[in-house]
């Protein structure tokens, strides 16, 4: 499983780590932070900005596919401009592919972008999406609270966990 950050907003009281662990009573192997992609895509997205104002050409930093496909939809002209920077949630996808070749990814977010995300653009990496609504239907079908759970532990820096709150 591969969680957003503002998962940590979503079950009351219950720290990111308890809800790691509740994730994992789910039946998932293990869970990553997205927010561990943002800090990839921070510093990608620096040298790609770096580069292209180096050849004196303009750049959007935004990776949300709601934007990305706004974008290429309405303005096509403008696509030129928008950052080839993946996304926090492939960048995390790509990471944890690289140590584990065959397993299966699910990002869990609020967004139901992300879930047109991984169906088009993505379809052949990532492999579900589930919204936060969705993953509360899941644990309530399990009878799993995520303020009862064991906790575990964090991936992610602080400035990854803020990237939408920064604007990345």
């Amino acid at each position: 499983a591969m969680v957003a950050p503002a998962i940590e907003g979503q079950f009351g009281t219950a720290t990111l780590p308890q809800i790691k662990a509740a994730i994992r009573e789910l039946g998932f192997a293990d869970v990553y932070e997205v927010a561990l992609g943002a800090d990839m895509v921070a510093y990608n997205e620096a040298e790609e900005l770096l580069e292209r104002k180096a050849e004196g050409q303009a750049m959007t930093s935004s990776c949300c596919p709601a934007f990305v496909n706004m974008v290429r939809k309405h303005f096509p002209d403008m696509m030129k401009y928008v950052s080839t920077t993946v996304s926090p949630m492939v960048a995390v996808e790509r990471y944890i592919r690289s140590m584990r070749p065959n397993v299966l990814t699910v990002f869990i977010g609020p967004c139901i972008a992300k879930k047109n995300e991984v169906m088009g653009q993505y379809i052949d990496e990532i492999d579900f999406a589930l919204t936060f609504e969705e993953l509360y239907a899941m644990m309530c079908a399990r009878d799993i609270e995520p303020h009862d759970t064991e906790a575990a532990g964090e991936d992610a820096t602080r400035y990854g966990k803020g990237f939408a709150l920064s604007g990345g």
